[in-house]
């Protein structure tokens, strides 16, 4: 997995401590972590896109583990190392095994260590970022393991980490010095 270049060109960090009302309302809900701090810039978008974020962080139909798998899945195939790093702190506080994000970190979503569903999952994830649309057996197969609710909170999760990815590759945001703890869970 690449690391974040450094450039000498990169999106501003927003310091919520001279951010306006609406911006620094939201910060008091959420890390002040670099990509928070990137994405700040968007005064008109951040705090709705943060509400939105936060629901991730929810109970969904959609295992929270599983759904860490499919983040990191997505952080790996986009080598985003930002994306990465903080969750694999997420995936930890869920349960996580090592054995597994050894797994996704080198791509190997085949591995004995997870489940047919997982596997199901992380190939549904692969061919979505990698293909854009699913094949039909790919498709088929998820959809015998997971409810129309779960397949589409996955769409969700893997779009949602996707442009992440992209926001911090292309906006170049450098790694905050050490990642931000889980969130609460719930």
């Amino acid at each position: 997995m690449i690391s974040n270049v450094s450039a000498t060109e990169q999106l501003t960090l927003v310091d919520p401590a001279n951010a306006s009302n609406a911006i620094a309302d939201v910060f008091k809900s959420i890390p002040s972590i670099n990509v928070f701090r990137a994405l700040a810039n968007a005064e008109t978008l951040f705090p709705a896109y943060m509400q939105y974020v936060s629901l991730l962080f929810k109970p969904l139909e959609l295992d929270s583990a599983l759904e860490r798998m499919i983040v990191l899945h997505v952080a790996a195939v986009s080598k985003c190392f930002y994306v990465w790093r903080q969750n694999v702190v997420v995936a930890r506080s869920l349960g996580v095994s090592q054995e597994q994000i050894d797994a996704l970190e080198i791509g190997d979503t085949e591995s004995s260590c997870f489940s047919e569903k997982e596997k199901a999952a992380l190939k549904f994830a692969d061919e979505v970022v990698q293909l854009i649309e699913v094949t039909d057996a790919t498709y088929a197969n998820t959809r015998s393991k997971f409810s129309d609710r779960v397949v589409a909170e996955m769409l969700y999760v893997i779009g949602t980490y996707m442009f992440l990815a992209r926001l911090v590759r292309t906006g170049r945001v450098p790694l905050d010095e050490k990642p931000a703890d889980a969130p609460p869970p719930g």
